[in-house]
């Protein structure tokens, strides 16, 4: 009788506390997975995380739109699609995910947010290329994001009908998503620091600098980047527009012209 009692007051106090993998994000509810660092400690995982609705279709070389919230349990367990780029396959223009590390969901720890490398044209957060396997040995809160790319993320007809810099305001859509959310998986969210390499560098020189991330990071680190480097600035990007537009055959005298065309083509 008495190990059907314990049997029973387990099975209790696992219904009680729920599934510990499963959190309760602003949006909804997802499940992680368990991974080991290179020392063999565990660490929660959560990669395939939406910060933002799909940016496809009337969403293409738009500002990222909020996440809408969702029923039931979404998978966390594996990464997200790559955001589209050339050199690279399996990729999708539906890109906007994050990946959260974390040792404890019940801690209070700093958290840090990088950007990834690749001249904004190329690059991923990818769990094999950005993963916790060593910054998990400390006890902070990783947090790893894709963010638009090239012509998708960056593209601009200098009016107000394609704003440019759309793969920058995802950034800052990912750190609002951390602000709001990053205190459910035993992070800080008033000790976020930002940190990226390459274009990741460039981009924590942006947030240092735009309104628009005030408020969202105590902390910078800029590695191997500027804001100043040649390659992190277009300095003539309607004539890029131009140029993409006559490569696909987009023809028009108007910038709603071409961005309709382009707005049509598959990724």
């Amino acid at each position: 009788m008495k190990p059907l009692l314990l049997l029973l007051c387990t099975l209790c106090c696992v219904l009680a506390n729920g599934d510990p993998l499963v959190v309760q994000t602003a949006q909804g509810k997802i499940r992680g997975s368990i991974v080991k660092t290179y020392t063999d400690k565990d660490v929660i995982s959560f990669r395939g995380v939406r910060y933002a609705e799909a940016p496809i279709g009337e969403n293409r070389f738009q500002p990222p739109v909020p996440l809408k919230p969702w029923e039931g349990i979404r998978d966390a367990t594996e990464d997200g699609s790559i955001c589209s780029q050339p050199y690279i396959d399996n990729t999708s223009e539906d890109c906007l995910f994050l990946n959260v590390y974390t040792k404890t969901l019940n801690g209070h720890q700093p958290v840090m947010v990088f950007f990834h490398q690749g001249g904004f044209i190329t690059g991923t957060g990818y769990s094999r290329i950005a993963g916790p396997r060593y910054l998990l040995d400390k006890d902070v809160v990783l947090v790893t994001l894709n963010y638009r790319l090239g012509p998708l993320g960056f593209l601009s007809t200098e009016d107000g009908v394609v704003r440019g810099n759309n793969g920058m305001k995802d950034q800052v859509t990912a750190l609002r998503w951390v602000k709001q959310n990053i205190a459910r998986f035993g992070g800080d969210p008033n000790a976020v620091t930002i940190f990226g390499n390459s274009a990741g560098g460039a981009s924590v020189m942006y947030h240092m600098m735009s309104p628009m991330s005030k408020g969202l990071f105590i902390r910078a680190v800029a590695q191997s980047g500027s804001a100043l480097a040649g390659w992190a600035i277009n300095r003539n990007p309607k004539a890029l527009v131009t140029r993409l537009a006559d490569l696909l055959n987009c023809t028009g005298s108007t910038s709603q012209q071409i961005y309709t065309c382009l707005k049509s083509l598959p990724a």
